[in-house]
């Protein structure tokens, strides 16, 4: 129901009529006395709490813009973080930590199998927390690969948190009409995230040597992950949730 000065005035002067009223041994103008005083504390009542001229604009009878600037403070939030859940915080920094332990692999297939290491191949994480390998070798080079990766604790533990981070990301672009303007509107799920994204060419493509500490440590360079991001998702994903 809209609230408006001539309701909250009737029901102030219903309030006041409803009170246990004393027994009346004057006169009939000491009842009109009384009737007068009562109309005009009801008014008082109803200018106390409700101040026309203060808060209703002179083209509207109601007042709701508490809503929409609550509504608006809401969805800067969500964006916020799925800032610091994609594009500087959760997810970079987990594949900042898978880097180190990538290049050490690189290093010990370089000297295992130094021609397969020089091959264009890639891996993911399918939803079976299991490292799968795609690219142009052989079914024998993907299961040599595949069967040393997942031998790979740390590579493996890593990776698997990679769907979750960047889903929920997602998520808090999507806000509360379920689109999304940046990160969200690309539809990624446990089970296509291995399709879609190219985890090795995401190290290889972020990989610095400079080191100038934040968005450069650990030879991962932030911004060209996040360009990496964007390339691989727009080529590769459906855009399901975009405006």
């Amino acid at each position: 129901m809209k609230i408006t000065p001539d309701i909250l005035t009737n029901t102030a002067t219903a309030q006041l009529k409803n009170k246990s009223a004393p027994v009346n041994t004057g006169n009939l103008s000491d009842s009109h006395s009384n009737e007068k005083m009562n109309k005009q504390q009801a008014q008082k009542f109803a200018n106390d709490i409700y101040h026309k001229d203060e808060h209703i604009p002179l083209s509207q009878n109601t007042y709701d813009r508490p809503l929409s600037i609550t509504a608006h403070k809401s969805e800067s939030e969500l964006l916020v973080k799925m800032e610091q859940t994609i594009d500087f915080g959760e997810l970079t920094n987990q594949f900042r930590k898978i880097q180190p332990k990538y290049q050490d692999f690189m290093k010990d297939l370089q000297n295992t199998a130094p021609s397969l290491a020089q091959k264009d191949w890639g891996f993911s994480i399918d939803s079976n927390d299991k490292l799968v390998v795609s690219g142009d070798i052989t079914e024998d080079e993907k299961k040599y690969l595949e069967d040393k990766l997942n031998a790979n604790e740390d590579i493996v533990n890593l990776a698997k948190e990679l769907p979750d981070i960047l889903i929920k990301g997602q998520e808090y672009d999507r806000g509360y009409d379920g689109k999304g303007k940046y990160w969200g509107k690309y539809d990624v799920t446990q089970e296509n995230f291995k399709d879609i994204i190219n985890i090795k060419e995401m190290l290889d493509y972020s990989f610095t040597t400079e080191d100038h500490g934040g968005l450069t440590k650990n030879n991962f360079d932030t911004w060209k992950y996040q360009d990496n991001l964007r390339s691989q998702l727009a080529s590769k994903a459906e855009v399901k949730y975009g405006y």
